[in-house]
């Protein structure tokens, strides 16, 4: 299953098999403010951010990426949810690029999966990983929120298209039911199969960065607006 995953997109890919000493578990970057710090800098340099925050959520969008993108491609592909829990979920950095691998991959089958993978997701990954990058510095709690529902619908969506045409596809079907979720809910605007989100990933303030298709801005907004809503 994870094989057939990682022929989607590249955030859809998880390694598997033996590792050496380069290869982390995940909750090191929970827990471990030097070393997550460091993964951010590394991203601020590579997207030349003059901001530390706006390098915290492009580095924790990509993150949710590959979290929902595992999650949401299993269980709509394959009725499976692998796990994920965080101190056996691996991963390895190199300039601020994350690769995700599992040593011994097991997981669950059966009809009951969307919840567990709300909470495998959400609970293990994504609060901790937010509760650490507050502790690099101020970032807006409602963007991370916001990054979190933005990787869920993009990951849908893309996996939707690798499978065919249909529209909306199963995996948009399972992102939207997952959105109802209290603790995702009041982050995106659904209009029939589009969605604007609440928030906005500071993406525009990288050089040459613009608004996502998703943004809740339609214009780029003067730094003083960015500021006081985003801070």
């Amino acid at each position: 299953m994870l094989a057939a995953l990682s022929e989607v997109t590249q955030y859809f890919a998880i390694g598997t098999g033996p590792v050496d000493s380069r290869w982390r578990s995940v909750q090191q970057l929970y827990n471990d403010p030097e070393l997550l710090g460091g993964i951010v800098e590394r991203v601020r340099l590579g997207i030349g951010a003059a901001e530390r925050r706006v390098a915290a959520s492009i580095f924790f969008l990509g993150f949710a990426a590959r979290l929902w993108s595992v999650g949401v491609g299993a269980v709509v592909g394959h009725r499976l949810l692998p796990k994920l829990a965080a101190e056996q979920l691996l991963f390895r950095e190199v300039g601020g690029q994350i690769t995700l691998h599992i040593a011994r991959p097991i997981g669950w089958q059966g009809d009951d999966l969307e919840p567990m993978l709300a909470d495998t997701v959400l609970d293990s990954h994504l609060t901790p990983l937010a509760r650490a990058l507050h502790g690099l510095g101020p970032i807006s709690r409602e963007l991370l929120r916001g990054n979190s529902v933005s990787a869920l619908l993009g990951a849908a969506r893309e996996y939707d298209r690798h499978r065919g045409p249909t529209s909306p596809g199963p995996a948009w079907q399972l992102a939207r039911s997952l959105c109802a979720d209290e603790r995702l809910s009041g982050t995106a605007v659904f209009s029939n199969a589009d969605y604007r989100r609440s928030s906005c990933c500071l993406y525009y303030r990288t050089p040459g960065g613009g608004l996502c298709d998703d943004c809740v801005f339609t214009h780029v907004p003067g730094t003083d607006t960015a500021e006081r809503d985003y801070r």
